[in-house]
């Protein structure tokens, strides 16, 4: 009776299957740390409404993407260590890039928010921290833009690309974060416009009015008509947004 042969391990499994589909596991490993950052801090892919192992795995297959782009990296000089750290700094301009747009929209909320006076602040997992919600609301419709726009397969392109590093650079990235900005205050200009007209008229009425404590009456009233020109205003805003999530990362 011929001897039985040990069943293969698991790393013998997967080098079979590497050297079969003609992956290369560093290139792999170098497409994963590329890919780290992206799916780490852009709020569009989940951050902590997303489990832990369900970011692995998209990492991993983003890293499957950009892995063959990376097979003449793998035998560049110097520590393995050293080459994925080097592919997390280069796909990191393109993680912030891709989630400027979602954070200048929040910015954009969040002065809404100032302006109307609101203390409450909401906390959800798909965001970094607590906002107040007319931000947090930009926020939402931002990642759902950014989603819908495509995003998700522009920051797989961006990754794989071989011009990458020369493309998505830190002026680049300022730059970006500068035009990103205009287009916040775009956003939030008419909404403080009408926060002006209604502090204004609220002070005439107040100082007209009789008996004098009209004034702590007129707060709430002024939170509620600038919450009714949101509404009014709230498509050409959403409009806004998705033209924001769309050219974030050209």
């Amino acid at each position: 009776m011929a001897p039985l042969h040990p069943p293969p391990s698991i790393l013998d499994a997967l080098r079979a299957l590497f050297a079969q589909s003609g992956i290369e596991p560093r290139a792999w490993a170098l497409g994963f740390a590329r890919a780290t950052p992206a799916v780490t801090l852009v709020p569009a892919l989940g951050l902590g409404a997303v489990p832990a192992q369900t970011r692995l795995v998209l990492g991993l297959a983003l890293g499957l993407c950009i892995a063959p782009g990376l097979v003449g990296d793998v035998g560049a000089g110097g520590p393995f260590a050293l080459a994925l750290a080097r592919e997390a700094l280069v796909g990191l301009p393109v993680a912030l890039l891709a989630s400027l747009s979602i954070y200048v929209a929040a910015m954009a909320g969040g002065l809404v928010d100032d302006l109307r006076g609101a203390r409450e602040s909401v906390t959800l997992p798909a965001l970094p921290e607590q906002m107040p919600p007319v931000a947090t609301l930009f926020a939402l419709l931002a990642s759902i833009a950014f989603l819908e726009t495509g995003g998700a397969a522009r920051v797989a392109a961006a990754l794989s690309s071989p011009r990458l590093s020369s493309q998505f650079t830190w002026p680049a990235l300022t730059q970006a974060f500068a035009g990103s900005v205009e287009l916040a205050f775009a956003i939030a200009a008419p909404l403080a416009v009408a926060s002006v007209l209604l502090e204004t008229t609220s002070a005439l009425i107040a100082r007209a009015a009789t008996p004098a404590f009209i004034g702590p009456v007129l707060a709430p009233l002024k939170s509620v008509a600038l919450l009714g020109v949101l509404a009014l205003l709230f498509d050409r805003i959403a409009e806004l947004l998705t033209i924001l999530a769309h050219n974030g990362m050209r």
